[in-house]
């Protein structure tokens, strides 16, 4: 087994930003994917009213001219990656799940408002030195959304060449399917492999699709478990979060599998801190990351030390 680095995703903290990477840097994660800032379901304050059309399931512009490339937002963030120690190695795209990504051909405003948030993207993980942005392609269930997604990750990993930024793509189809994409773009787009995807879609087994998809076409692995319902399914609606190891999807399969195939790089924990099912309001988010550092360390054979004294 090659070296594996855990990595923490901001979008699952109570909180975004430098207090964020605190938390994360003292439970003992190596590193930690931003996400597109004040351009999704939180409370920026400018973008109240995207906010609810985000739950109206509109197609509207965003409010917020992407804050990550503003240059005090940028520099907030490396200064506090750089006092916790701790690396930032992607950058993921959350907004593209509700404008026209898979939803509309890249010439219409639609599809061109996908291609201007990739460019924004790409600029600010370039003024970072962030070496990763991450997109999302699910809900993929027609032949067209498949080729609306198609040509944007295509642009993507033009832009991304020309600029020295690797692009990765999330998403839930069968392992064959994966395949055949990643392959069609010249491998110059790798997955973003989510464990817990191919459970809540009913797409394969994750271990299996690992192993067939193999390491070479993977660019980073995320890891998530929930619990699930009264009737024994996972699925979005129904299942409860969970930490890593305590739930009831194949987690500790699928890790094996990753050690299996020989996979190097980066797992990144997408567990909920934030809910409710982990946690009271006021409880103790720390011990709940640290918990989950552990579950890693073990799963993946790795030994290490977080500020609470865990091996």
């Amino acid at each position: 087994m090659g070296k594996i680095k855990f990595a923490a995703s901001e979008y699952c903290f109570p909180i975004w930003g430098s207090l964020a990477m605190e938390m994360a840097k003292e439970a003992g994660f190596d590193g930690m994917e931003i996400t597109d800032g004040g351009g999704y379901l939180q409370p920026h304050p400018l973008n109240n009213r995207y906010v609810e059309y985000e739950r109206l399931g509109l197609d509207l512009r965003r409010e917020d001219s992407f804050p990550m490339t503003d240059e005090y937002v940028q520099n907030d963030y490396m200064e506090a990656a750089a006092k916790c120690g701790i690396e930032l190695i992607g950058l993921k795209l959350h907004l593209l799940e509700t404008q026209g990504f898979i939803k509309a051909p890249k010439e219409t405003l639609a599809g061109r408002e996908c291609i201007e948030t990739i460019d924004k993207a790409i600029a600010a993980a370039k003024a970072m030195h962030i070496p990763v942005v991450t997109l999302s392609a699910r809900g993929l269930f027609g032949v067209f959304q498949h080729e609306y997604a198609y040509e944007k990750l295509l642009y993507a990993a033009e832009a991304g060449e020309e600029n020295g930024i690797k692009i990765y793509v999330t998403t839930e189809i069968a392992a064959e399917k994966q395949i055949a994409r990643i392959d069609s773009l010249g491998r110059k787009v790798k997955l973003d492999f989510n464990t817990i995807d191919p459970e809540l879609c009913d797409v394969g087994n994750p271990e299996e699709m690992i192993r067939k998809i193999g390491r070479d076409r993977v660019g980073q692995f995320r890891v998530k478990d929930l619990t699930a319902d009264s009737e024994g399914f996972l699925t979005e609606e129904t299942a409860g979060n969970a930490l890593l190891g305590r739930g009831d999807s194949k987690f500790k399969a699928c890790a094996e599998a990753i050690k299996e195939i020989g996979f190097e790089g980066w797992v990144l924990s997408d567990t909920a801190y934030y809910s409710s099912d982990l946690n009271p309001v006021g409880g103790d988010y720390e011990t709940l990351l640290a918990k989950d550092v552990e579950t890693l360390q073990h799963v993946f054979d790795r030994k290490g030390r977080n500020s609470y004294g865990k091996i």
